[in-house]
C-alpha cells in the first residue's frame, strides 16, 4: 500500500473559520461601536412596552382571578345561608385583602340576602380594576344566584361601580359606563 504524496503535505493554507468572520463585518459595520448603539436601542424601544404590557396582563391575572374565587365563594356561602357576607376571612379563600398589586374588599350592600359587590382596586399605575357581583334572583319557585366581573375601559385606580342587576331571570347583569364585562 502506497501512500500519496498529499497526505504528508502541510503547505496548504488554512480556511478561516466562519464564525470569526461573522465578528469581522459585526466589527467593521458597526465602526466605533455607535451603529451598534443605535440598533439595540431601537430594538429595546420596541421590545419594552411590548414587555411592560405583558407583565400588567399578568398583574392583572392575579385581580381576575382573585375576583371570581370570591364571587364563586359568595355563591358557595349563599347556598349554606339565606346571605351573602361581608368578610373576606369568612370566604376562607386565603385571599389577602392587600397584594403588591391590588386592594381587595367587599362591599356591604343594602340588602345582604339579595347582592354582594367584590372589588380590586389597582394599586399601581398602568392597571385596571374589577367589580365583581353576584345577584340572588328567582328562578320560578327556586333562587339561583348569577354573577358578572367588570373591567375597567383604562388603567385606573377606581374600580368600576355596581353592576346592574338582572331585570328578570333571562336577563344578564350590566355593567356601568366606563368598564366592560368579562
Amino acid at each position: 500500500m502506497t501512500r500519496s504524496s498529499n497526505d504528508n503535505d502541510f503547505s496548504q493554507t488554512p480556511q478561516p473559520n466562519r464564525s470569526s468572520n461573522v465578528w469581522i463585518w459585526i466589527a467593521a459595520g458597526t465602526g466605533c461601536g455607535c451603529l451598534g448603539l443605535f440598533v439595540l436601542t431601537i430594538i429595546a424601544a420596541i421590545a419594552l412596552p411590548t414587555f411592560l404590557n405583558q407583565a400588567n396582563k399578568g398583574r392583572q391575572a392575579e385581580a381576575k382571578q382573585y375576583v371570581s374565587s370570591m364571587l364563586k365563594a359568595q355563591q358557595a356561602y349563599r347556598i349554606e345561608k339565606p346571605t351573602f357576607t361581608n368578610s373576606l376571612p369568612e370566604l376562607d379563600l386565603g385571599i389577602q385583602p392587600e397584594t403588591m398589586n391590588y386592594i381587595y374588599k367587599i362591599v356591604p350592600q343594602p340588602d345582604k340576602s339579595k347582592s354582594v359587590m367584590v372589588t380590586a382596586q389597582s394599586k399601581i399605575t398602568g392597571l385596571k380594576s374589577y367589580t365583581g357581583a353576584v345577584f340572588a334572583i328567582k328562578k320560578g319557585a327556586d333562587v339561583t344566584t348569577v354573577t358578572a366581573i367588570c373591567e375597567s375601559n383604562l388603567s385606573t385606580s377606581r374600580p368600576p361601580a355596581m353592576p346592574a342587576p338582572p331585570k328578570d331571570e333571562k336577563s344578564l347583569v350590566q355593567c356601568p359606563s366606563g368598564s366592560q364585562k368579562l
